[in-house]
């Protein structure tokens, strides 16, 4: 089911689960990208720690995000299967790191969530050419064959950001969303909207698939998203337990302003939920340890807030 046709130099460490499914992958050298087929027909494009996806059909090739550190690679990985022509790109996101590239396309038709159109018109960055067509909901695309849905889960990363989910071959694009193997990126992938972002990962799940491309480091599967549900879950849980546990008095004893108050106490919160954390996820996912800090406090401030 799983080809790599090209390897990138340095690529993330895939989870475990994901190793173990796919562990016969045939490895060709020589590129400075890594392609591979996790499906009939889609492709994942991978270089300088970022993500690119693209679905051959019949009519030619869609492509979802353009990252500058794929670049123009893109159209050689697309050569390397096909000579049909890319006829679509769609953006994750507003986010240069995964759009910054788009001005390298010509000839296509590019989809965008409304709110993306908005901040691209905002920003006015000819890197990042406004959409052509694009949507509130959800857009439900038939190309040359193959079904595509757009999906807008809210803005756990920003506003705009999509799913984009092939219900036909069971694979789910969320860019910035869960990292298989690993916990979010800093303050909880600096969401916007922590609510959201909890949503986001339900609303994921409720999908029928079984392959997860992210937009840096390796695809996983199901289970990374999972398991991303439940160490969120334990976030929060230990956010809320760390606001019953900790006494503002104590924590403050001894520190004079306001500020230098709110400060001692906000640290004392964070260490109470991620010593727990990290007591009950090290070794299970990189990042735990080093980021931990930066998601029980962004956690406890949406417990305290939203």
């Amino acid at each position: 089911m799983y080809k790599t046709m090209a390897r990138y130099s340095s690529v993330a460490a895939a989870s475990f689960l994901f190793t173990a499914l796919f562990s016969n992958l045939a490895y060709a050298q020589g590129t400075d990208y890594e392609l591979q087929e996790i499906k009939p027909d889609v492709y994942v494009v991978s270089a300088g720690g970022s993500n690119s996806m693209f679905l051959v059909t019949q009519e030619g090739v869609v492509v979802v995000d353009a990252p500058p550190a794929i670049g123009d690679k893109i159209f050689a990985a697309v050569s390397e299967v096909t000579d049909r022509p890319i006829t679509h790109l769609i953006y994750s996101h507003a986010h240069k790191d995964h759009i910054g590239a788009a001005n390298l396309f010509e000839n296509v038709t590019i989809i965008a969530h409304n709110e993306t159109a908005r901040i691209l018109n905002e920003r006015n960055d000819p890197d990042r050419p406004v959409p052509d067509m694009n949507f509130t909901g959800e857009m439900n695309l038939q190309i040359g064959g193959q079904a595509i849905q757009l999906l807008y889960p809210g803005p756990y990363h920003q506003q705009g950001n999509i799913f984009v989910y092939l219900p036909e071959q069971k694979v789910l694009m969320a860019v910035d969303h869960v990292v298989p193997g690993g916990v979010p990126w800093k303050l909880l992938s600096v969401t916007p909207d922590v609510p959201a972002f909890i949503n986001s990962i339900d609303k994921a799940l409720a999908l029928d698939f079984d392959v997860f491309v992210p937009g840096h480091g390796q695809p996983g599967t199901r289970q990374d998203v999972l398991i991303q549900q439940e160490y969120v879950a334990d976030l929060r849980e230990n956010a809320m337990a760390a606001l019953n546990e900790v006494n503002f008095t104590d924590a403050t004893r001894g520190i004079n302003g306001t500020s230098a108050m709110t400060e001692a106490y906000f640290n004392a919160l964070t260490k109470s939920c991620a010593d727990k954390i990290d007591a009950k996820w090290q070794g299970r996912l990189e990042g735990i340890g080093v980021w931990t800090d930066e998601h029980c406090e962004r956690m406890i401030i949406s417990v305290r807030v939203d």
